[in-house]
């Protein structure tokens, strides 16, 4: 007998296995959908408002970067109802006045489907079950907040999987992440950790070549041990072998702008952007890195309105948002904005530093000094995420100290931080070239341009 209506249900479209993974793409029972960059923005949109609609005005802001038409929306909607109609269970309704759901047809769960696969980019040699699946997902998530306390969760649930399914290449991979970052951000570890990190990427090599954003990873730990010569190559390879992976263009953009080249910095993280438009983290970057281009103070801020404009609420988007207020115009309101943040092992890995440069532009040398003197006994590569602060109130010695420390680290964050803005006036530092030799000592320095924007752009 024909189903002329299909109840709908409250069956969640994760439990059936479909949902969004790690890198940003959207997988159905192990395997990636072959789905366009704004087809695959559009359902990740819903997979991630499920059980809610989402608006138009939602799809326009995080999907088309608010430049849509009604046309281009139904056509996505509809190619995305094709590609959905293959797997039977799913469907995408139109809700007058309030935009698109998606929903499970509840008398249709158990039948199989034939999908669009992009098998270039499967897991395919081991089948895990979907709460395997959602457990590494959920821990990428988390891995996004960049803060200590995530970082300890994230280790947690990825030994819980990795217990259960010892050779799931997708847990090893944010496990590696999880690593990578720590030792990045100076949360722990150091180049041991790093090390230990490439056998793991090693092994998973040798049981599954082509896992997903292998060769992005094992670029962006050379690029943590300040390898970019041999990190450049392995991230064109992987841009060659993932071209639509919002995560390859984001860690080649990193290592640009870690290599004094932000103008070809600024076209990769605009192409993260453009395939994964929800990510806080490669917004902010794609602002930094149009601000080491040589952007005008106008531009800086406006950019970073922008990105608080798309990402409302985050705590990362705001503080770069106050940071960048106050090297354009320096004002007590901002100091007093910064004061009423609370930092705790839950905080960004970024937040004091930039609270204690907001204060120290804004006038409260004290406020800034106190919260240095805060995080004195932590490793150099938190410290050093003070180095705005310092140079504010013209510390300029203590700022050299820290930079210098940090460059005898070996690993780390600190090519990146050179290049924040905020940042530059160290570039004047009579000690700052032999610094960047310390830093590039595993290539020539003449293939580290400084870039005319390295000069401070004084406010109007």
């Amino acid at each position: 007998m024909q189903h002329w209506h299909r109840k709908t249900s409250s069956i969640a479209p994760a439990s059936v296995g479909l949902m969004v993974d790690q890198y940003g793409f959207v997988v159905y029972k192990n395997s990636i959908l072959d789905l366009p960059p704004k087809e695959r923005g559009a359902l990740s949109l819903l997979l991630h408002a499920w059980p809610k609609s989402v608006s138009k005005k939602d799809f326009a802001l995080h999907v088309w970067n608010g430049r849509m038409s009604n046309e281009s929306l139904a056509r996505c909607m509809a190619q995305l109802r094709r590609v959905l109609s293959d797997i039977g269970i799913v469907k995408i309704d139109s809700l007058y006045g309030l935009g698109y759901r998606l929903t499970i047809e509840q008398d249709s769960v158990d039948i199989p489907a034939q999908l669009p696969l992009d098998h270039s980019r499967q897991s395919g040699t081991i089948m895990v079950e979907p709460a395997i699946m959602a457990a590494c997902i959920y821990a990428q998530q988390v891995l996004q907040s960049h803060s200590p306390a995530a970082y300890n969760q994230v280790e947690s649930i990825i030994k819980g999987v990795v217990a259960q399914v010892p050779d799931y290449a997708p847990a090893q991979l944010v496990l590696v992440q999880c690593m990578a970052n720590m030792v990045s951000s100076g949360v722990s570890g150091g180049l041991p950790v790093i090390d230990e990190a490439l056998k793991i990427l090693a092994s998973i090599e040798h049981i599954e070549p082509g896992a997903s954003n292998l060769q992005s990873q094992k670029a962006n730990l050379l690029d943590c041990k300040w390898q970019f010569n041999e990190a450049r190559h392995i991230h064109e390879e992987a841009l060659r072998l993932s071209p639509e992976n919002s995560v390859t263009h984001f860690y080649y953009g990193l290592h640009l702008l870690s290599t004094g080249a932000p103008a070809d910095a600024v076209t990769a993280f605009r192409s993260a952007v453009e395939l994964n438009p929800f990510s806080a983290e490669q917004a902010i970057m794609h602002a930094r890195s149009l601000a080491a281009a040589g952007a005008s103070v106008i531009d800086i801020v406006g950019h970073a309105r922008e990105v608080y404009r798309i990402h409302p609420g985050n705590q990362q988007v705001y503080l770069y948002l106050l940071g960048m207020l106050a090297f354009s115009d320096p004002q007590p309101e901002l100091a007093h904005a910064a004061r009423q943040m609370i930092l705790s092992r839950t905080s960004w890995i970024y937040a004091a530093g930039t609270i204690s440069y907001v204060l120290a532009q804004c006038g409260d040398r004290d406020g800034a000094l106190e919260l240095i003197a805060a995080q004195a006994t932590a490793s150099i590569n938190i410290r050093v995420t003070h180095l705005a602060a310092l140079i504010a109130l013209d510390l300029v010695d203590e700022a050299a100290l820290s930079v210098k420390e940090a460059a005898q680290a070996g690993c780390g964050h600190l090519p990146i931080l050179l290049n924040f803005i905020e940042n530059s006036g160290f570039k004047k530092h009579p000690e700052y070239p032999s610094i960047l030799t310390r830093i590039f000592s595993h290539q020539p320095l003449s293939q580290y341009v400084i870039p005319e924007s390295s000069v401070i752009v004084e406010s109007a």
